[in-house]
């Protein structure tokens, strides 16, 4: 009796622990469209009708279009950080679309923090004030 709850005690804990360990699903070769950007708590969604994609690549390269200018950079990712930079883009004037771009860019470049759940992807801010809300394209 004392080894069938010494076994279940320890078959519990395994358990517990490898239901801990559900990392979030690879951005590798993944590509999304930008939902939303700006203060965590009130952000300004992305304009309508316009591209705004950002892809991660196998390579650690990352490269997208906010609208009107591409851009392109390197990231890497550890657990639940991703380093980011740096980004160029071209740099084109676009009246309608400089203020999102302007935003998002300027977002992506240090080591950030996000989050993946296969369909949503929100990274944030060093401080964590800002975010980036995609959904996957």
């Amino acid at each position: 009796m004392k080894k069938n709850i010494a076994f279940l005690f320890l078959i519990t804990i395994v358990l517990t622990a490898c239901a801990g360990a559900n990392p979030s699903p690879s951005l590798s070769d993944t590509t999304w469209e930008l939902v939303s950007y700006g203060e965590r708590e009130n952000p300004t969604p992305a304009l309508p009708n316009i591209d705004t994609t950002i892809s991660f690549n196998a390579d650690g390269n990352l490269n997208g279009n906010m609208g009107c200018n591409s851009f392109f950079g390197a990231f890497k990712i550890s657990e639940d950080k991703i380093e980011i930079g740096p980004v160029g883009s071209t740099e084109m004037y676009c009246e309608d679309t400089m203020d999102q771009e302007m935003a998002v860019l300027s977002l992506l470049n240090g080591t950030l923090t996000f989050e993946n759940d296969g369909n949503t992807l929100t990274i944030f801010s060093e401080d964590g004030s800002l975010t980036l809300n995609l959904a996957q394209k």
